[in-house]
């Protein structure tokens, strides 16, 4: 029998109403398992942005040497919190003393410099060692800050600032 309106059918007759049936079917479906993506060099490597600042981090076995645009992390990053900012996604996968990273940078300023290194150092983690994704994504730091500078508008100083006003 033809179905003639949306009353004469029954929801339990559709899988694509049963939402908890549609859950379970998902998460049982094969998953290619994840591979380390390692150049011939033993390096990975990940980007990572901030308004308009581009990092590109490679990763490689080693004694914990970080280099941000060829110079130290201590030289290149005055501020302490800068600093445990970008240590953080090595922190939490216990590679801090176990990995060398190299970070290219451009664009910006310190503080976006560091927040783009780290989805960058974050992403060449995971492509390292597969088993640190979880972490890392439960942390957030996987992520790129997709807020930009808001645009200045006409008629106002700033993106959302007034002239004061004046009553007489």
């Amino acid at each position: 029998m033809p179905v003639t309106g949306i009353t004469d059918c029954d929801p339990d007759d559709f899988t694509k109403f049963d939402r908890i049936n549609l859950f379970d079917f998902r998460r049982t479906l094969p998953q290619k398992p994840r591979e380390p993506k390692l150049d011939s060099k033993g390096k990975a490597w990940g980007s990572g942005k901030r308004k308009s600042c581009l990092a590109v981090a490679n990763v490689k076995a080693g004694s914990g040497k970080i280099t941000v645009n060829g110079r130290p992390l201590l030289q290149y990053f005055m501020l302490p919190s800068q600093r445990q900012r970008i240590l953080l996604p090595l922190t939490v996968t216990h590679y801090t003393c176990l990995l060398d990273v190299e970070i290219n940078v451009r664009g910006g300023g310190t503080t976006g410099q560091c927040e783009a290194c780290v989805p960058a150092i974050a992403n060449a983690i995971q492509a390292y060692d597969v088993n640190a994704r979880a972490v890392l994504k439960y942390l957030r730091l996987l992520r790129n800050d997709p807020r930009r500078v808001e645009r200045k508008k006409p008629g106002l100083l700033k993106a959302r600032k007034g002239q004061t006003y004046v009553r007489r």
